[in-house]
C-alpha cells in the first residue's frame, strides 16, 4: 500500500533562511530547454527580503519528509493584496503537492489577514507557471484591470529580461 500524507506547511524559521537560495537555484533548473532558459541562471532572492518576510510572518516552508525545506513561497503586502513574490520547490520534490500545498497556506493567511486577493506576475505559457495557477482558481487579469503596483511589477520584469508577451498578471481572490 502506498501513503501519501498531507504536505507540512509551515511558517519559516530562520534557520531555514540558508537552504532556501538551493531550493530556488534547483528549482530553477527547471526552465532549462524553455523561452526561458536564462532564468536557471537567475539570482535567488536576496536573503535581506528572505529575513524582512520570515519575521513579518510572510514567508512559508513546505518540509520534505526528512523536516527539511523542501519548498517555500514568499509574499509580501501589495496594495490591499497579497501579492506572491517567489513559489519555488526543489525539483527532486516537485509533483508531490507542495506547491499546491503552499499555495494553499498563502491563501488561507490572505483570507484571515483581509487581503482582497492573492495576486502574482507570471509566465503565459509553462505548465507550471499560469496553467497551475488557472487550476487553482487565479485568472489573468486583463490589462486595463491590473493594479498600479502590480503593473510597475510587469514592467519591472521587462527591463529585467522577461518576454513582455510571455508575461500576465493573474489574482485569486482572497475570499473565495
Amino acid at each position: 500500500m502506498v501513503h501519501t500524507s498531507t504536505p507540512m506547511i509551515r511558517l519559516a524559521l530562520p534557520s531555514d533562511l540558508a537552504s532556501l537560495a538551493d531550493i530556488e537555484r534547483s528549482a530553477g533548473k527547471r526552465f532549462l530547454g524553455t523561452p526561458m532558459a536564462w532564468a536557471a541562471a537567475d539570482d535567488p532572492v536576496p536573503r535581506m527580503v528572505l529575513e524582512q518576510a520570515q519575521a513579518a510572518g510572510l514567508l512559508w516552508i513546505a518540509e520534505a519528509e526528512d523536516g527539511l525545506p523542501a519548498g517555500f513561497a514568499l509574499t509580501q503586502p501589495m496594495d490591499g493584496d497579497l501579492y506572491l513574490a517567489e513559489m519555488a520547490v526543489a525539483l527532486p520534490r516537485q509533483g508531490r503537492g507542495l506547491g499546491q500545498a503552499l499555495l494553499g497556506a498563502v491563501r488561507a493567511h490572505a483570507r484571515a489577514a483581509g487581503y482582497r486577493s492573492v495576486v502574482l506576475t507570471t509566465d503565459r505559457e509553462l505548465p507550471w507557471n499560469a496553467p497551475f495557477y488557472r487550476r487553482h482558481g487565479f485568472s489573468e487579469l486583463p490589462a486595463d484591470r491590473i493594479p498600479a503596483l502590480l503593473a510597475a511589477r510587469l514592467r519591472q520584469e521587462e527591463a529585467s529580461g522577461f518576454d513582455p508577451a510571455r508575461r500576465c498578471a493573474m489574482a485569486c481572490p482572497a475570499q473565495a
